[in-house]
């Protein structure tokens, strides 16, 4: 979904208003070195986002391209890590 999206605002013909970059913070639950990795990396793999660091006790800083791909962080991802990593 986050692929359409980001081909979406790319082709629009209002592209330069439809953007709308942002960093924000937020705090993760996970609290392993690898699962946090884990999911930092999967946040920069996703079209739209960029993590730009984590703090030692889990805060995230991400850029997003607009709102609409800040709104699903932290989201299932974190759930699913959590789970692979058995931070349930």
């Amino acid at each position: 979904m986050a692929n359409l999206h980001v081909l979406y605002l790319v082709f629009h013909p209002k592209m330069m208003d439809l953007i709308d970059p942002q960093i924000f913070r937020f705090q993760s639950r996970l609290k392993g070195d690898l699962s946090l990795v884990t999911f930092a990396n999967s946040i920069t793999l996703t079209p739209g986002t960029i993590t730009v660091y984590i703090s030692i006790d889990g805060t995230f800083t991400v850029h997003a391209i607009d709102k609409q791909s800040r709104e699903g962080l932290p989201g299932e991802m974190e759930r699913r890590i959590a789970k692979a990593f058995g931070e349930e």
